[in-house]
């Protein structure tokens, strides 16, 4: 239970705003629970999120662009914009047109590139999009797909991690990697699996399975992607991948409720 309470602070220190300022140990079982509580967290967050839609129900009224636009921010500033950061790099390092060791040093370099910032404002335009859409239909359970979707972006992160070998020798995602025991992670993936599935029997919404199935499925041609582009894995690759899971799920979604 120590392990679990300490996996789950580390995860709102390094995966959210969250001001969590206190020293934890990083062991391999603290680190590996950290991992697993990723999708809990994101469940909060997305609790965070449908706080805020219930009270502009109630309260404010705002016009569905201007709701779309605050759900965006919001989650950038409960991330602290870290998986976008990952994927500027991964835009600048792919349309680079370099060669795999060229894109992996695009990757690690901190500026930001005209092909990320085209890639940045596509991503956001495409969001923003959706939800615009999304709360023009008012489809029944939106508010659920909120907090299913984030879960399911972070178990995509967490296939991709326990799947891929890290390409780098350096940095944080090395440095995880080496700590976390993937046995251990797959039984919280598994966990949370079984979770979304009772979710989906509980609201007899088939659409979460479809959701679920895209999401396996759009992982493991991820991984088959960055391997071939570069090499393996890194941790801006990771955050990548959380940001475009999103925009396919409720894109997904979104043509469903067409």
């Amino acid at each position: 239970m120590k392990n679990l309470v300490t996996g789950f602070l580390l995860a709102l220190q390094f995966f959210t705003s969250f001001p969590i300022r206190k020293t934890l140990p990083m062991t391999n079982k603290s680190v590996t629970a950290m991992f697993g509580a990723m999708p809990f967290v994101s469940l909060l967050m997305g609790l965070i999120i449908v706080f805020v839609l219930t009270v502009n129900n109630y309260y404010f009224e705002f016009s569905p662009l201007f709701l779309a636009i605050l759900v965006v921010v919001l989650n950038i500033v409960m991330t602290g914009g870290l998986h976008l950061d990952g994927w500027i790099d991964l835009g600048d390092a792919y349309f680079s047109y370099r060669d795999r060791q060229r894109r992996l040093e695009i990757l690690s370099d901190s500026r930001v590139g005209a092909f990320g910032a085209i890639a940045l404002v596509i991503l956001l335009l495409l969001k923003i999009g959706i939800f615009y859409d999304m709360f023009l239909k008012r489809p029944s359970n939106l508010y659920y797909y909120f907090l299913f979707v984030p879960v399911l972006c972070r178990m995509a992160m967490l296939i991709y991690f326990n799947l891929s070998v890290n390409v780098k020798e350096s940095g944080l995602a090395s440095f995880f990697k080496n700590q976390v025991m993937p046995k251990r992670l797959w039984i919280f993936i598994e966990c949370y699996l079984v979770f979304i599935i009772i979710a989906a029997y509980l609201l007899k919404d088939i659409f979460l399975v479809v959701l679920l199935f895209s999401m396996f499925i759009v992982t493991l041609l991820y991984r088959k992607w960055t391997y071939v582009h570069f090499g393996g894995m890194t941790g801006d690759l990771l955050g990548a991948l959380y940001e475009g899971m999103e925009l396919v799920l409720w894109g997904v979604l979104l043509l469903l409720f067409i």
